[in-house]
């Protein structure tokens, strides 16, 4: 009977060792893991989800809130839709103020709702730029690599509220 370690014989097992162990298979091996490490750095490198921009790599609510900071605070809208919508985002409210450049716009946040790659933004956009007070819900769906690709708005006129 052979003995045997795993499914090689003995003999052949400690000849395969004592290659590995000569400088011949020490570069073998050594090439070899250059090959493997420069094989997934490259996949990683040339793979096309990986686009560095301001979405990647932060939660969906992180970058609804940096993208209504930009649009409403900062009063960027235009430079707010190139940095986080992608270029073939759906926009149900494509005419509106968040979509311009001006003063900044006077927005108050009453609610986030956040689940998976969906996050819905209750708030009031105030009187500004010609345009009256809103209540609005933003309904924005993220992909996978952190682009906004769909916005769908709910508005209403804002309602006004008693002086008590």
């Amino acid at each position: 009977m052979l003995k045997t370690q795993g499914s090689l014989p003995l003999d052949t097992a400690a000849q395969v060792d004592a290659w590995l162990d000569s400088a011949p298979g020490r570069i073998a091996t050594a090439v070899l893991g250059f090959v493997f490490i420069g094989w997934i750095a490259y996949g990683l490198h040339s793979d096309p989800r990986w686009h560095w921009h301001a979405g990647t790599g932060k939660l969906p609510g992180d970058i609804v809130h940096e993208f209504m900071e930009e649009a409403y605070t900062q009063g960027k809208g235009v430079d707010a839709y190139k940095t986080y919508f992608s270029d073939k985002a759906i926009d149900t409210a494509p005419h509106t103020i968040d979509h311009e450049d001006g003063a900044p716009i006077p927005d108050q946040v009453k609610k986030v709702i956040v689940e998976g790659m969906d996050v819905a933004v209750y708030h009031t956009i105030g009187a500004t730029r010609d345009q009256p007070a809103q209540d609005v819900v933003d309904i924005f769906e993220l992909s996978g690599s952190g682009w906004i690709i769909r916005r769908d708005r709910i508005a209403s006129v804002a309602a006004q509220q008693s002086a008590h």
